[in-house]
């Protein structure tokens, strides 16, 4: 071979090998390195639904990954060997909890400390018992959490003094029912605060209501002058009666037509929104109030 086409050989292999050292230089440059993941923290947070006033068990708390940038110091985390879920198994919920919402310390009572019943109030509201029967509790299923109305059947022949005597000078009857209270929560049946895991009905003697103070007046003086119902309301709020709109009742002339034709003309029953009970005393009418 030639010297020259040697030279020309050993001057190509040169190149390539150049050339292929370049580009892995090259492409090395392209290439960035991935940056590690950042650790995730174990924050703790609830794991299904839970009502208010309920027992905390195992299932009702779990961990979940959060990354760091997005835990603040209120959360509480699994970290160092610290397992927070143990200190508030147990212990019960102030307020209903929501599922995947971070746990805070804020939100549960010892049951062991007075006052749970007290911790669950919102600011400023009181709690106040009603005497219930099976017929006036909805047969057990108005359970603690559910929002009810409160209704009010009185005797008004006592009010009036027994002077109530129709035109044949027999015993005039009057009766008649009124909403007190509309769209209360209801606390307890009894001693228990939490509706069953299971959604069994509760019967109870008594019902704990959470109202204001003045709502709490209105209810023990209502409980004097009658029998206290319970009536369920379903999970739409009702809008129609607006807050200066008055309360309707209802007299026993308005629910019953033999009472009325009984009585003959003179005793019509009193309008939806009259302010009171109309009485039909010797062909006269009045108008009584059963409001305290």
């Amino acid at each position: 071979m030639r010297p020259v086409a040697i030279i020309l050989v050993v001057v190509a292999a040169l190149a390539a090998v150049l050339t292929g050292f370049l580009a892995k230089r090259w492409l090395e440059g392209q290439v960035r390195p991935i940056p590690d993941a950042p650790q995730l923290v174990e924050v703790l947070v609830a794991a299904r639904e839970v009502p208010a006033g309920s027992t905390l068990a195992s299932g009702d708390l779990r961990y979940d990954p959060w990354p760091p940038s997005a835990t603040t110091s209120r959360l509480l985390s699994r970290q160092n060997g610290d397992d927070p879920k143990a200190r508030f198994l147990g212990q019960v919920s102030r307020r209903a909890l929501v599922e995947g919402e971070p746990f805070a310390e804020t939100v549960v009572v010892r049951h062991d400390v007075a006052g749970v019943l007290a911790a669950m109030l919102a600011p400023g509201m009181r709690a106040v018992s009603i005497a219930i029967t099976t017929a006036s509790g909805v047969s057990g299923f108005i359970t603690p959490g559910d929002r009810v109305d409160v209704v009010l059947a009185a005797d008004v022949r006592k009010a009036e003094g027994g002077d109530n005597q129709d035109l044949k000078g027999g015993a005039l009857v009057r009766f008649a029912a009124e909403t007190v209270l509309e769209d209360v929560k209801v606390l307890a049946i009894d001693q228990q605060i939490a509706r069953g895991r299971d959604g069994s009905a509760i019967q109870g003697k008594t019902a704990t209501v959470e109202v204001s103070s003045k709502q709490a007046e209105l209810l023990t003086a209502a409980g004097m002058l009658g029998n206290l119902s319970l009536v369920l309301r379903g999970f739409e709020t009702d809008t129609a009666r607006t807050a200066t709109q008055p309360s309707s009742f209802t007299s026993d002339l308005e629910a019953s037509k033999a009472l009325q034709s009984l009585h003959g003309p003179k005793a019509k029953p009193a309008a939806p929104h009259g302010g009171g009970v109309q009485i039909n005393r010797a062909g006269q009418l009045s108008t009584q109030s059963i409001r305290p």
